[in-house]
């Protein structure tokens, strides 16, 4: 049935009538229409009649429906819908809650754990807080069957503890499920440690070590983390704040192997790890690798300094990169030679000593005046060095009244050499991999970078209210969790050729809302219109567009 406006002409004047009709088809099965009802003239309807008919047909609608005028509709809480319901959709894609709970059926456990981890992992993607602000957080979305009255604080903590002791075996099931939903590569792994520090004493894997934030004077966590190529997280580990880089890659190689049965692949990690332990370990689980060398104090890396450039290649994939092959010992080594940050660093260099010039300039001249004490004009003078990093080519020395600036021509050589240029070893061969192949597989470590500054910056590993060991282990969990399906959805993304990242993605879903009315007497949940960009991006993730009325 639909609703027809009929026109009549009569005495020169022109009417407008309002019909309900319907269409149908007569004996012949020709398409006709007739008349079901006449409401009369136009000019001449009540409007208050027409709703009280709609009001009185609206009992028997098949679903509720809103009509107008809005004043009679009353509007209450407004949520984000759009981004919560994409991540859900990768968490119930990737099994998470089944296999969560699937390894906790020893266990007697009164609440779900399943679901107290997946608000966590949720809240992290979408608004990192802590679990009291994630009590809040919960007010403000809308997570499809999720009753969030059954949330509660002091289950969310425990949760952590549940959700530690099964780690080994959910990190198994959901890497063996995510081979199977998504297809990552794993022809190659990289390998890489960051460290979170405590603002008070932590907990007992808390203590000093090498800091990566700038902060040895706060105690710490090391976490090691393995990913894919396309940076999605494999396995990670939560380490004592002391733990040296050059001790963590056996453990991981070792579960790489027999856990997760990664046969074939190359492992890549930077020059920290190094050792002849390491490699040889690496050797007896028969994984290739890339690494870097460290260009100071290595026998290795010193063998390719070469003052000319003479014999460099330059691959246009590697953009503006220009290496040159070296094989000794049965390994291969690739000198990579950046012209245009050679550049840069070395004019970096030489305005950093004319401004440490002119300063000890100034500075004499306070001590041949008097104003200054030997001790303190060596003091800032030194000070300055620092300051701009340049201890290692200077050496200030007092002499009688002067003050004499002594550059260590072998070290401002040396550097003059290594700007722009780092060094790789690798023990594959020329055919199974070529050296611009090989400089490639190597800057694709910035992938593990990234995964450490998503971690810590985006999902805000720190500040870490946490102060036991099982508890900290289960906040980080939560967090790769979360950095997986963050980065599942960039994947996505760009395999539909959609130029965004995950975190604009994710910005835009949730201006896709739920809103809470009353109308007709009957409380509602309804979404609202979105653009077509925000519909092209759940298309692009295989997410469903959701109805417009959620509680029918």
């Amino acid at each position: 049935m639909y609703i027809r406006l009929s026109t009549k002409r009569s005495e020169g004047a022109t009417y407008q009538y309002l019909q309900l009709c319907e269409s149908f088809r007569n004996d012949k099965g020709e398409p006709r229409t007739r008349v079901v009802a006449n409401f009369g003239r136009v000019d001449k309807l009540d409007a208050k009649k027409i709703d009280q008919t709609i009001s009185a047909l609206l009992k028997y609608a098949s679903r509720p429906a809103l009509i107008r005028p809005p004043d009679e509709t009353e509007y209450g809480r407004v949520r984000d819908l759009g981004n919560v319901l994409t991540l859900e959709h990768l968490w119930d894609k990737l099994l998470i809650g089944q296999t969560i709970s699937a390894n906790l059926r020893e266990s007697r456990v009164e609440f779900s754990v399943a679901d107290m981890v997946k608000v966590m992992v949720l809240n992290r993607a979408c608004d990192p807080n802590s679990k009291l602000g994630v009590m809040r957080w919960l007010n403000t979305v809308h997570i499809p069957d999720l009753n969030c009255g059954q949330v509660d604080y002091h289950h969310l903590l425990r949760a952590l503890d549940y959700l530690i002791e099964a780690k080994e075996s959910i990190e198994k099931e959901l890497f063996n499920q995510l081979l199977t939903v998504f297809s990552p590569s794993v022809d190659l792994v990289f390998y890489d440690l960051t460290s979170s520090y405590f603002e008070g004493d932590g907990p007992e894997l808390a203590s000093f070590g090498y800091s990566r934030d700038q902060r040895p004077d706060r105690k710490q966590i090391v976490l090691a983390l393995v990913v894919t190529r396309e940076g999605l997280p494999i396995t990670h580990e939560v380490l004592p704040g002391n733990t040296a880089d050059v001790s963590t890659l056996k453990a991981t190689v070792e579960k790489l192997s027999r856990k997760f049965n990664i046969g074939k692949t190359i492992f890549v990690c930077d020059r920290g790890f190094i050792s002849e332990d390491n490699l040889a370990h690496l050797d007896e689980f028969h994984y290739p690798y890339i690494i870097a060398l460290k260009p100071r104090g290595n026998n290795e890396a010193r063998a390719l300094y070469q003052k000319s450039l003479a014999g460099f290649s330059e691959d246009a994939s590697l953009k503006g990169l220009r290496i040159k092959e070296k094989q000794q010992n049965g390994f291969r080594y690739i000198l990579c030679h950046n012209p245009e940050v050679a550049e840069k660093k070395k004019q970096k260099r030489e305005e950093y000593y004319l401004k440490i010039r002119a300063e000890a300039q100034k500075l004499e001249k306070q001590f041949q005046r008097g104003r200054l004490k030997a001790l303190d004009l060596h003091h800032r003078l030194s000070e300055t060095i620092e300051k701009y990093h340049m201890s290692r080519y200077l050496d200030p020395k007092i002499e009688g009244d002067r003050l004499i600036l002594y550059i260590n021509p072998e070290v401002w050589e040396q550097e003059n050499f290594l700007a722009g240029k780092f060094f790789l070893k690798t023990n594959l061969d020329e055919k199974e991999l070529p050296a611009p192949e090989v400089v490639r597989s190597y800057k694709q470590l910035q992938q593990v970078e990234r995964a450490f500054r998503e971690l810590k910056d985006f999902l805000k590993i720190r500040p870490i209210f946490h102060y036991t060991d099982t508890r900290v282990k289960g906040h980080v969990f939560v967090c790769v969790l979360a950095y997986l399906l963050e980065q599942l959805i960039g994947l996505q993304l760009k395999r539909a050729s959609k130029n965004i990242s995950a975190r604009r993605a994710l910005h835009l879903l949730s201006q896709l809302k739920s809103i809470e009315c009353r109308a007709n007497g009957k409380s509602l949940v309804v979404t609202n219109q979105v653009d077509s960009e925000i519909e092209g991006i759940l298309d692009s993730l295989g997410v469903r567009k959701p109805e417009k009325i959620l509680n029918n």
